[in-house]
């Protein structure tokens, strides 16, 4: 009589289960309005967005005036910087990311907050761009702000969680 050893899962089924996981746990407690009791801190990320854009519209001397969270144009166009402008999606990904792969509790930490910084800059850099570049080409907001913008600030958690993932795991 043979005797066969339980199958473990893959560790990558292991991640991505993992993954899905974290990612729908802090996607619901983050932004899920009538759900969460998370919610406010999508309005911090804003609120800290929008204090950024003003200050990089002072020190560029930017011909937009900016009442809230509305930024107005001399062109007539107006923007708003509303729930995923924050770049709070591009940071909880990551984190669900970081959270799910096995790596020691401090560098996870250390990462976490890293990165944190790390995409709030690259956030308030995206949409400073966008506000520049629309000031003198006000048609082509959409193709900027959809396309380019979102793949961009999309990129930047899949960068960091690469030489997180590629420097850190846990031996077993």
């Amino acid at each position: 009589m043979e005797v066969t050893k339980p199958q473990s899962i893959n560790p990558m089924w292991g991640f991505v289960l993992r993954y899905v996981f974290w990612a729908s746990l802090l996607y619901a407690a983050i932004y899920f309005e009538n759900f969460s009791p998370l919610i406010f801190i999508n309005t911090l990320q804003t609120d800290l967005s929008i204090y950024l854009t003003q200050l990089w519209i002072d020190l560029f001397d930017m011909p937009i005036q900016m009442s809230g969270a509305t930024l107005m144009y001399e062109h007539g166009l107006q923007l708003e910087i509303v729930n995923e402008c924050n770049g709070l999606a591009a940071f909880l990904f990551f984190l669900a990311a970081v959270l799910s792969y096995p790596a020691a509790i401090k560098v996870k930490f250390i990462w976490i907050i890293f990165s944190y910084f790390i995409l709030l800059i690259a956030n308030s850099i995206r949409l400073d761009w966008i506000l520049y570049h629309v000031i003198e080409h006000p048609e082509d907001f959409e193709f900027i702000h959809e396309v380019v913008g979102r793949y961009v600030i999309a990129a930047i958690p899949l960068i960091l969680f690469y030489f997180f993932s590629d420097r850190y795991t846990e031996v077993s």
